[in-house]
């Protein structure tokens, strides 16, 4: 079982085996991985980093739905109108990735 804080290393791995393995269309699934932890965690900064790695590997259009959905589950405005068509409303879309958010939030420790 991955810890919380073990989070960002393990992607760091995930990457590298990414890189050894040939497979560079892979990066994107660990960055939507990443923005989900960050956003669990409140962790601005990094999510903001991670989003912006996200839209540079979805930059040729492929799984450019990431990018919507690590704003959805920030609860952030889309940076530009998306050319995504959801088979459900954006909001539905919208509120099932915060859902998502909300749960493992309740799950994490409290720390203080």
């Amino acid at each position: 079982m991955v810890r919380t804080a073990d989070v960002p290393h393990r992607a760091q791995s995930l990457h590298a085996d990414i890189e050894g393995a040939g497979l560079p269309f892979l990066h994107r699934f660990v960055e939507l991985a990443a923005a989900f932890h960050h956003t669990v965690r409140d962790e601005h900064q990094d999510l903001a980093a991670t989003s912006s790695r996200l839209r540079e590997l979805t930059g040729s259009g492929d799984f450019a739905y990431f990018v919507d959905v690590a704003h959805f589950m920030a609860g952030l405005p889309l940076p530009a109108p998306s050319a995504i068509r959801w088979t459900e409303s954006e909001e539905h879309v919208r509120s099932a990735w915060r859902r998502l958010v909300h749960a493992r939030q309740e799950h994490l420790p409290t720390e203080g």
